[in-house]
């Protein structure tokens, strides 16, 4: 666990057309900070347990300058949308991301956890979808496109130093959802 926080500046964009709910949070007995001006972005604050007046002061100030605690950021992302936000966080950043879709029958959120060693700098979180099997009404892998009833959906992330250098993320699954056509 580093002691020193990491503020990373993420850039995450949604290349998809599917819109996208994006849960960023922390380890249990950490917290993280969050600023922001989007809109997309909905703070979930991590309960202040300040006892002095000293360490409502700190928690004040800390808030202006850095952001709140939270205890996870939900980010709601349109497709074809990017949102901006300055992260300061003591440990990995978890990022679940869920297809929210009224056309779809069965999903699996994606899981990318991002460590301490690679933030710290400017980083470019991207969404891209990826079209997969198609099924007939009936279950089946359809051949063609003539029985078409439903097809999977998958969302792959990859995170990009500003550069455009990728960066390596071992913990990191794609969200499958199966669309209906």
């Amino acid at each position: 666990m580093s002691v020193i926080a990491n503020s990373t500046h993420f850039n995450i964009s949604n290349n998809s057309n599917k819109y996208l709910e994006v849960t960023i949070s922390s380890e249990q007995n950490s917290s993280f900070r969050i600023h922001h001006s989007s809109n997309y972005i909905v703070e979930m604050p991590r309960n202040s347990t300040s006892q002095s007046y000293a360490s409502w002061l700190v928690d004040g100030i800390s808030r202006l300058t850095r952001g709140a605690k939270m205890q996870y950021v939900k980010i709601n992302l349109p497709g074809k949308e990017t949102v901006q936000c300055e992260i300061n966080c003591t440990n990995a950043l978890s990022f679940s991301t869920t297809v929210k879709d009224r056309n779809l029958k069965s999903e699996l959120d994606g899981e990318l956890t991002i460590r301490p060693e690679n933030q710290g700098s400017e980083l470019h979180l991207i969404y891209t979808a990826q079209r997969g099997l198609g099924y007939t009404s009936t279950g089946d892998v359809a051949i063609g496109l003539s029985n078409l009833a439903s097809q999977n959906i998958i969302i792959n992330s990859v995170v990009k130093t500003m550069d455009g250098h990728t960066i390596d993320i071992s913990d990191n699954a794609p969200a499958l959802c199966k669309h209906t056509v």
